[in-house]
Protein backbone atom coordinates (compact mmCIF):
# COMPACT_ATOMS: atom_id res chain seq x y z
CA UNK A 1 0.00 0.00 0.00
CA UNK A 2 1.17 3.55 -0.72
CA UNK A 3 1.27 5.92 2.27
CA UNK A 4 2.31 9.52 2.79
CA UNK A 5 4.79 10.58 5.50
CA UNK A 6 3.15 12.69 8.19
CA UNK A 7 6.26 14.89 8.47
CA UNK A 8 7.53 15.60 4.93
CA UNK A 9 4.49 14.32 2.95
CA UNK A 10 6.65 12.00 0.77
CA UNK A 11 4.75 8.99 -0.57
CA UNK A 12 6.27 5.54 -0.09
CA UNK A 13 5.15 1.93 -0.21
CA UNK A 14 4.70 -0.30 2.85
CA UNK A 15 3.74 -3.98 2.92
CA UNK A 16 1.05 -3.72 5.64
CA UNK A 17 0.14 -2.05 8.93
CA UNK A 18 3.03 -1.31 11.28
CA UNK A 19 5.74 1.24 12.02
CA UNK A 20 7.94 2.31 9.09
CA UNK A 21 10.66 4.93 8.63
CA UNK A 22 10.17 7.42 5.82
CA UNK A 23 12.85 6.84 3.15
CA UNK A 24 13.16 10.60 2.61
CA UNK A 25 13.33 12.13 6.13
CA UNK A 26 13.71 8.98 8.32
CA UNK A 27 10.69 9.93 10.48
CA UNK A 28 8.97 6.92 12.07
CA UNK A 29 5.40 6.63 10.78
CA UNK A 30 2.65 4.43 12.24
CA UNK A 31 0.48 2.85 9.54
CA UNK A 32 -2.98 1.82 10.74
CA UNK A 33 -6.11 0.80 8.87
CA UNK A 34 -8.57 3.62 9.49
CA UNK A 35 -11.81 4.53 7.81
CA UNK A 36 -11.70 7.85 6.05
CA UNK A 37 -8.45 8.81 4.37
CA UNK A 38 -6.29 5.68 3.95
CA UNK A 39 -2.69 6.20 3.06
CA UNK A 40 -2.01 9.26 5.24
CA UNK A 41 -0.03 8.40 8.35
CA UNK A 42 0.73 10.41 11.44
CA UNK A 43 4.17 10.52 13.06
CA UNK A 44 4.25 9.50 16.72
CA UNK A 45 4.08 12.29 19.31
CA UNK A 46 7.42 13.80 20.34
CA UNK A 47 8.96 12.57 23.62
CA UNK A 48 8.31 14.53 26.80
CA UNK A 49 10.92 17.28 27.35
CA UNK A 50 13.30 16.93 30.27
CA UNK A 51 12.73 19.13 33.29
CA UNK A 52 15.16 22.08 33.53
CA UNK A 53 17.88 22.18 36.15
CA UNK A 54 16.88 23.82 39.43
CA UNK A 55 17.41 27.57 39.88
CA UNK A 56 20.29 28.93 41.95
CA UNK A 57 20.28 32.27 43.75
CA UNK A 58 23.29 34.58 44.02
CA UNK A 59 23.98 35.51 47.66
CA UNK A 60 25.43 38.90 46.66
CA UNK A 61 22.77 40.37 44.34
CA UNK A 62 19.84 37.92 44.67
CA UNK A 63 19.77 37.12 40.94
CA UNK A 64 18.23 33.69 40.20
CA UNK A 65 19.61 31.64 37.32
CA UNK A 66 19.77 28.08 36.04
CA UNK A 67 23.07 26.26 35.69
CA UNK A 68 23.98 22.61 35.13
CA UNK A 69 25.62 20.14 37.52
CA UNK A 70 28.65 22.08 38.81
CA UNK A 71 29.96 22.91 42.29
CA UNK A 72 30.31 26.67 41.74
CA UNK A 73 29.34 29.07 38.98
CA UNK A 74 29.83 32.80 38.40
CA UNK A 75 26.67 34.89 38.76
CA UNK A 76 25.64 36.19 35.31
CA UNK A 77 24.58 39.50 36.87
CA UNK A 78 27.41 40.47 39.24
CA UNK A 79 30.14 37.88 38.55
CA UNK A 80 30.56 36.62 42.14
CA UNK A 81 31.02 32.87 42.68
CA UNK A 82 27.83 31.04 43.70
CA UNK A 83 27.95 27.67 45.46
CA UNK A 84 25.78 25.30 43.43
CA UNK A 85 26.56 21.95 45.04
CA UNK A 86 26.43 19.71 41.97
CA UNK A 87 23.57 21.60 40.34
CA UNK A 88 21.08 21.10 43.17
CA UNK A 89 20.74 23.93 45.68
CA UNK A 90 17.46 22.84 47.23
CA UNK A 91 15.36 25.67 45.79
CA UNK A 92 13.14 25.59 42.76
CA UNK A 93 11.20 28.05 40.70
Amino acid sequence: MIVRCGQCRTQFEVPSEGRFACPSCDTANEVKSQPGDPGIVTPPPPPEPEAPSPRSTCGECGFRFIVGAVDTAPCPMCGSDVEIGGGVDGSDA
